[in-house]
């Protein structure tokens, strides 16, 4: 069975003195038969744990309450403390407190310290001026770049920031994204099962189009959910399994809905079902005419690569012209980049908000793999998840979305 879990890059717990001490490998862990989730690698760099989650402690106090309190900052760290002896007072205004997405046991407490404001002051002085295409080194080092990445990475520059691959947010824990045509690629999570995951050169060789005499093996096309790439003979699948109704309490097993052959048998995803009690039994496949599955993502996969990075957004209208300047154009700097003034603020996303939009159509995968058998080297892997019109898409894929206008900032 599949426990769909999440690790925190960045997770520290709160002494009593004020300083933080980083844990190794705190998850967050999800058991979807139950439903309930866990937390779990509580330990530090220095193989300590608070003392009152100690086994030790709850033997002694087995009455005492205690309350952990988890703090998420701008950028995608945790912090976290344990408190004790809490008073009456303190007991009823947590209780008072809103449930996080309608529990009744993990309350929420949202402090607004306006980061996003902070960055529109920032953008404000950066959009409707033209700015030589470059980037920063790991130095810190202006660099003249060419590349199709020229538009985000002279953003990064302007804004001060080294071009990474994490995960988190650009700046304040918000994601920055530039686009010079409304076609936006979203995210490019590699599948993690199926034939891709186990062999990629097999699952070339398979569903891939020899490019004749060159010896490389493409595979290309616009796949869509529910509707079979001509190109590629691939279906793109947003699908759950089903749990059969037991006679038994224990649910730690679950007994699938199996079809003629004893295999589990799959359905199309149901956005009207409760996606915490089958976490672990929905996925998005690439599935052959024999059924077969050729690539896929596990949920797990998807919202580790896109949750964190989507959860606030500010996209950018970009624009890439050669280079007027002489004297920059021989340094180098082949083009030149501005940025529109208005912006669209997006907030709020979540997994059922990415699979409606995968199972809809307004996500599309648009694949460009190459496989050559002759040199690895040239080998890619690219799985690229988009969508046509990213002015339109963004009202499916966030609850909140705003425009601003960053001239009158």
């Amino acid at each position: 069975m599949n426990i769909p879990e999440a690790v925190f890059n960045d997770f520290s717990w709160v002494k009593s003195d004020g300083s933080l001490i980083k844990a190794k490998n705190v998850k967050a862990i999800i058991y979807p038969q139950y439903p309930e989730a866990r937390l779990s690698g509580f330990q530090t760099i220095e193989n300590t744990i608070p003392q009152s989650l100690s086994i030790a402690y709850t033997k002694e106090n087995p009455n005492k309450k205690r309350l952990l309190v988890l703090g998420c900052l701008p950028g995608g760290a945790c912090v976290a403390l344990i408190f004790i002896d809490l008073s009456v007072t303190l007991i009823e205004e947590v209780v008072a407190l809103p449930g996080l997405d309608g529990s009744k046991v993990c309350k929420l407490l949202q402090l607004n310290f306006d980061c996003s404001a902070s960055l529109f002051q920032q953008l404000s002085k950066i959009v409707s001026r033209p700015m030589k295409g470059c980037r920063l080194d790991a130095f810190g080092q202006t660099l003249p770049f060419t590349g199709t990445q020229v538009c985000g990475y002279t953003l990064e520059h302007a804004l001060d920031i080294a071009p990474n691959s994490d995960k988190d947010g650009d700046l304040y824990g918000i994601e920055l994204k530039t686009h010079t045509k409304v076609k936006v690629t979203l995210f490019t999570p590699e599948p993690d099962f199926g034939l891709y995951a186990e062999s990629f050169n097999d699952f070339m060789l398979q569903y891939g189009n020899d490019k004749g005499t060159s010896g490389e093996y493409r595979l290309t096309g616009l796949h869509r959910a529910n509707e079979r790439c001509n190109s590629s003979g691939l279906t793109l699948k947003v699908r759950e399994y089903r749990i059969a109704k037991k006679d038994g309490s224990d649910t730690s097993k679950p007994d699938w809905v199996r079809d003629a052959k004893g295999d589990k048998q799959s359905f199309a995803y149901n956005p009207a079902t409760s996606l915490t009690s089958k976490m672990d039994a929905v996925e998005v496949v690439l599935i052959d005419d024999k059924g077969f599955i050729a690539a896929g993502w596990s949920l797990e996969r998807l919202m580790n690569n896109w949750g964190v990075k989507h959860n606030e957004v500010v996209y950018l209208s970009a624009k890439k012209i050669d280079n007027p300047n002489p004297d920059e154009a021989r340094a180098g700097f082949a083009y030149q980049v501005s940025f529109a003034p208005v912006v669209l603020w997006c907030r709020e996303t979540s997994a059922e908000h990415l699979l409606q939009a995968i199972d809809s159509g307004v996500i599309f995968l648009d694949p460009a793999p190459k496989y050559v058998p002759s040199d690895p080297s040239k080998n890619k892997r690219r799985a690229q998840w988009r969508v046509n019109d990213i002015t339109k898409a963004i009202y499916t894929l966030y609850k909140h979305v705003e425009t601003r206008d960053l001239s009158t900032t």
